[in-house]
């Protein structure tokens, strides 16, 4: 059986441009991350609540340190060293791989973490085995249907997006299809998020670079921000699919 070690050398530093990062680079990840942690606290708190919550693939735990406040126990698995050490010694149990575990939990979360698995019906069939009956799997994972690609065509953000570590981009369809092969869940619910901004997506359009969100967010504001996602989400074009799943 694959392991996820076959997948992405992280612990080697394979997403950063240094193997050890201080503690002020790591803060500045956590505030870079902060609103994505705290969406997807606030759509899953409720599901979480009073429960044993493992978050695989948990980064430096921007959210499992929020869902840590509602949880009965939360843990992580990380490849990254420095995102293991981190964790630790903040009090938050995190693992190398998810066979370092020996309990079953009621929600697993894998945030942008699902599409760098090779076989991911393997992996549901694997989180199957550390999930209770009745347990949630909430995956949340980029969308091949993103309006910079289907429509907008922009190639460099189809360069940016399909980098070697992104080994499947899913449709909603493959998606499903997926979970379906696996035959352990029922899809309790499945929709889409749009993460980035209209002022994200002019900078990809205008100078073929990330980071309009930032740079260019004199050009956001909340009315047209919401108008715009409301439209990608009834085209069904946004950045993001988040899935629900149930195991049966």
């Amino acid at each position: 059986m694959s392991s996820i070690n076959e997948q992405i050398d992280y612990e080697n530093g394979f997403m950063y441009e240094t193997n050890t990062l201080s503690e002020l680079d790591i803060e500045e990840r956590l505030r870079i991350f902060e609103p994505d942690d705290v969406r997807r606290f606030e759509k899953v708190k409720d599901i979480c609540a009073g429960k044993k919550v493992l978050d695989f693939g948990c980064g430096f735990g921007g959210f499992l340190n929020r869902i840590s406040n509602v949880a009965e126990y939360c843990c992580g698995v990380d490849l990254g060293r420095d995102e293991r050490n981190y964790l630790n010694g903040k009090g938050i149990e995190c693992f190398k791989t998810i066979e370092e575990l020996s309990e079953s939990f009621d929600v697993i979360t894998l945030f942008h973490t699902f599409e760098h698995l090779t076989d991911p019906v393997m992996w549901l069939n694997k989180f199957s085995e550390y999930l209770n009956q009745g347990g949630r799997l909430i995956i949340e994972v980029p969308h091949a249907d993103d309006i910079l690609l289907s429509l907008y065509e922009s190639d460099k953000f189809a360069d940016f997006t399909y980098w070697s570590a992104h080994l499947f981009l899913y449709t909603e369809k493959s998606l499903s299809i997926v979970v379906e092969k696996s035959g352990k869940y029922l899809i309790e619910s499945a929709g889409q998020i749009q993460r980035y901004s209209i002022a994200n997506h002019l900078m990809w359009l205008a100078k073929g670079l990330p980071g309009g969100h930032n740079k260019w967010d004199y050009l956001d504001s909340a009315e047209l921000n919401k108008a715009y996602c409301n439209k990608l989400q009834e085209l069904k074009k946004c950045d993001t699919l988040f899935y629900i799943l149930k195991r049966m």
